[in-house]
């Protein structure tokens, strides 16, 4: 081969084709688009319900259960705001005087530790979002 011949095969040949294939092997190797990153779970919140006074009506006397409640949510259902207390309180107090109307609980010898599961399933279905509820303290008492 001519000595001028092998200077443009050289010059111009050789780097057209190493680019062409350093580009063709680039985009092989190179990481394709990452897949969108779904949003990181809100952490658990607790909503302090703070006492909620139940009467409990029986055949001769009227019982009142004062209960305090937190309950757990997770997920965004329920969103944060002014009227999200008064809502839990509702379906909460709801639920209790269900409870006592239906002769669930003895007022007088209930604790918090029976409390719990009756909340946790009766606000299951009413509460989205629901992941535990706590009964910090259930005293009953009488008036008059």
């Amino acid at each position: 081969m001519p000595r001028w011949r092998t200077l443009v095969l050289l010059v111009v040949v050789v780097p057209i084709v190493a680019a062409g294939l350093g580009y063709l092997g680039g985009s092989q190797i190179a990481p394709g688009p990452k897949a969108p990153e779904a949003p990181p779970e809100p952490a658990p919140r607790d909503v302090a319900l703070g006492p909620i006074t139940v009467p409990i009506f029986r055949a001769r006397a009227v019982i009142y259960l004062t209960v305090d409640v937190t309950l757990v949510l997770k997920g965004k259902e329920l969103p944060d705001g002014p009227a999200l207390v008064p809502k839990l309180r509702d379906e909460t107090l709801d639920l209790l005087t269900r409870l006592a109307e239906n002769r669930i609980f003895e007022p007088d010898t209930v604790t918090p530790d029976d409390l719990v599961p009756l909340l946790e399933r009766g606000l299951k279905d009413r509460v989205p979002g629901l992941q535990a509820a706590k009964v910090n303290s259930a005293a009953p008492f009488e008036q008059g």
